[in-house]
């Protein structure tokens, strides 16, 4: 990069990483409601994992008291 050559202030959008002017979360309505779905995706997909360990878990639990 030159020397002495400076951006004006800005941030990044959240979802897509283009420049945005400061302070601002997002470029577009667009994005705000892909970051949302993302965000909504990721909630989804951690309460499976979660849900999926306990039944493993009460089944393993279970076995063991059927075996002994």
């Amino acid at each position: 990069m030159a020397a002495g050559i400076r951006l004006p202030e800005h941030s990044h959008c959240k979802f897509c990483g283009d420049p945005i002017p400061f302070g601002e979360e997002y470029c577009d309505e667009e994005c705000r409601r892909g970051e949302a779905e993302r965000v909504s995706k990721e909630k989804r997909r951690d309460l499976m994992f979660y849900v999926s360990a306990g039944v493993a878990i009460v089944i393993i639990v279970a076995a063991g008291l059927i075996i002994y």
